[in-house]
């Protein structure tokens, strides 16, 4: 009798932690919301109105993580098919690479600083290794051409993704927490309110598991193109 009392509260004490935990999609922002925010980054002196803009239409369009546009190039724009391709590796020595390669090494004994540079830029899983379609929108595709004919790749860092929605945060004056992962789930949020359903969607935002996608409402497929199209032009 005692045992089960105790085995309860133990789950009564997850349950509530549980509750308490806030989750990313609960940080999605509304359509409103958003519109918002992309105001704002208009109010930021050039290149950083540019850069803002592009981060928050590649994360909270697109569904990127920020990793994935910090180490965005040209390379992986098919601009015949309108597809973003991200790749499962990509040579890279970057700042952030170079510690995540450190990191890697110092916490495997079996790997050393050279060996784990050989396997960067690499996405964050498996399943993100994707095509994304940037023709869901005029504005999306607009701010994709411009970034390719000024850029190669993405001009800044890791860390100035950061900066960059929290300074187009700010002068949006959002009441809630506004970072680059709570826009991969405002994509989120607005493809399946467009009727996208549970496996495209996971697809297009590069999750290994689909009930991560059937939090948001569900989709699936290799067809992950055609059916956000579909979903955004019928």
């Amino acid at each position: 009798m005692r045992s089960n009392r105790f085995e309860t509260s133990d789950w009564a004490d997850r349950h509530r932690r549980n509750l308490a935990t806030r989750h990313t999609h609960q940080d999605a922002l509304t359509n409103r919301e958003f519109d918002r925010l992309l105001k704002a980054c208009e109010q930021l002196p050039e290149p950083q109105r540019f850069e803002a803009r592009l981060i928050c239409l590649m994360a909270g369009r697109l569904g990127l993580r920020a990793g994935e546009i910090a180490h965005t190039n040209i390379e992986w724009i098919d601009w015949d098919r309108k597809l973003i391709r991200i790749p499962e590796r990509e040579d890279c020595n970057c700042g952030y690479c170079r510690r995540q390669a450190h990191q890697e090494a110092k916490h495997n004994r079996d790997l050393s600083f050279p060996q784990a540079m050989r396997s960067r830029w690499r996405p964050k899983t498996v399943a993100s290794a994707r095509v994304i379609p940037f023709d869901v929108s005029l504005r999306v595709g607009l701010c994709i051409d411009r970034f390719a004919d000024h850029y190669s790749e993405f001009p800044k860092s890791r860390s100035t993704i950061n900066r960059r929605v929290g300074e187009a945060a700010e002068h949006s004056e959002l009441s809630g927490r506004v970072y680059p992962h709570c826009l991969r789930a405002t994509a989120a949020s607005f493809h399946s309110y467009r009727g996208v359903p549970p496996v495209p969607l996971q697809a297009l935002m590069g999750w290994s598991d689909l009930s991560t996608a059937q939090k948001y409402i569900r989709i699936s497929g290799s067809v992950t193109a055609r059916a956000v199209r579909h979903a955004h032009h019928r």
